[in-house]
């Protein structure tokens, strides 16, 4: 009997360690928490400056770790971009401004380059690339006078042309035709766009269940919309009148006529962001039982 009570120890030892050492060699966790940094974008009032004009994004990360190697993540961010004819400088002589308020919720992939765990001290860094999906709502306005106008109420471009030059992504919206409404309050006009996010960044662990990461990420989107500039000036200009004062929207330069270029349909917007994030990291049980890692 006591050969038996010794032979059973004996194997209930060597499946805990087993199980330790499985768990060591392939930790399920997910990690939580905020992330923020700075915003660009890079279109037609701004192909060629990244960072320039950045503004603040801010969100929440959700990610979860497979392995050493593969992470999963879901994130929330919320962007401001913008741009300006008269700071950047591209065509100065047009004369036209924008602001972009995004909400973008992503999903993607992430490969470490070496061995990771969060709380690991001797595989507590890595460099990592990711890509993946995402839809974003986005609503761009322009700075008039002391007014800040929503921009979806107004054609500013012909429509035909904008019909023409639209991607299957916008035609499958609809953003083409109109405005993309959100809700019961009109003061409430959305656009909703897709894009595929990647970028590189380093991952640090910062104790046994804190991480931290910085990355660089771009945004290619499949609208020329963002900006609201995409292709030619159109024969009636969408104009606006505040406090007797009579605005287009257009052309506040007043120099272009019809059929001139305004943006270059050739070329989708894209949005950029360097972000900085701080997780807490849970252990998840796997099919064995608990998780037994101490990390």
């Amino acid at each position: 009997m006591n050969r038996i009570i010794r032979l059973l120890l004996i194997l209930s030892c060597l499946a805990v360690l087993g199980q330790v050492y499985a768990q060591f060699d392939d930790p399920k966790t997910i990690e939580v928490g905020p992330h923020g940094g700075i915003s660009y974008y890079m279109g037609d009032l701004n192909p060629v400056k990244p960072f320039a004009m950045s503004d603040w994004q801010y969100g929440g990360v959700i990610r979860y770790n497979q392995d050493s190697r593969w992470s999963f993540r879901f994130e929330y961010t919320h962007a401001t971009v913008k741009a300006s004819d008269e700071k950047i400088k591209w065509r100065p002589e047009r004369g036209l401004n924008f602001m972009a308020n995004i909400n973008d919720f992503s999903l993607m992939a992430e490969f470490n380059f070496v061995e990771y765990f969060t709380g690991n001290p001797k595989r507590n860094v890595s460099p990592y690339i990711f890509a993946g999906v995402s839809l974003f709502q986005y609503t761009p306005y322009t700075s008039v006078g002391d007014s800040l106008l929503n921009l979806l109420y107004h054609y500013t471009e012909d429509t035909k042309a904008l019909s023409d030059s639209a991607s299957f992504f916008d035609k499958l919206i609809g953003r083409e035709k109109a405005p993309f409404k959100f809700g019961k309050d009109k003061d409430i006009l959305l656009a909703t766009g897709i894009s595929i996010p990647f970028g590189m960044g380093v991952k640090f662990s910062l104790s046994r269940h804190m991480a931290a990461t910085v990355e660089w990420r771009m945004h290619k989107t499949f609208t020329d919309y963002l900006d609201d500039v995409a292709t030619v000036y159109p024969e009636q200009h969408a104009k606006v009148e505040i406090e007797d004062t009579e605005y287009d929207l257009t052309d506040p330069s007043g120099k272009y006529t019809l059929g001139q270029q305004r943006g270059n349909s050739a070329f989708n917007d894209w949005f950029g962001m360097i972000n900085f994030s701080l997780t807490w990291k849970f252990n998840l049980p796997d099919g064995r039982g608990c998780n037994l890692s101490k990390f």
